[in-house]
């Protein structure tokens, strides 16, 4: 497979993963219907940026934003609320691993072969 398609591919995961995580924390504080709205403007949001960043070039920060907005966005959420809650430290510990395991590894693991994937493709395009 080319870089480019793997960048494609990675870039549609990390979107995902975005719009999954937002919708389950949204439509789990404010309702399903909310949550729906939510995940249409992330939708929206991670396709402007998309937009934006291809416009931008090869060093554009555009793609990064909105992943590093919609992921900070839910763990200070759910670390806020672990904090709030009468329990034990390791308690506390438990109820956020899923966020961290499911979520936060796997947006982090995709975010560097992204990066990785758009140097490789700039050097290659350097060396010609």
């Amino acid at each position: 497979m080319s870089d480019r398609k793997l960048k494609l591919i990675v870039a549609a995961v990390i979107v995902l993963l975005l719009l999954h995580q937002m919708g389950v924390l949204i439509s789990g504080i404010f309702g399903v219907v909310w949550g729906g709205i939510s995940t249409l403007a992330v939708a929206a949001v991670s396709f402007f940026s998309a937009r934006l960043a291809k416009a931008g070039g090869k060093r554009s920060f555009w793609f990064l934003l909105p992943t590093l907005l919609f992921t900070i966005l839910p763990i200070l959420l759910a670390v806020w609320m672990a904090m709030i809650s009468n329990t034990s430290w390791f308690d506390r510990l438990v109820s956020l691993s899923p966020l961290l395991i499911g979520f936060v590894l796997p947006i982090i693991l995709l975010s560097l072969i992204y990066i990785d994937l758009r140097n490789r493709s700039t050097n290659d395009f350097d060396e010609r």
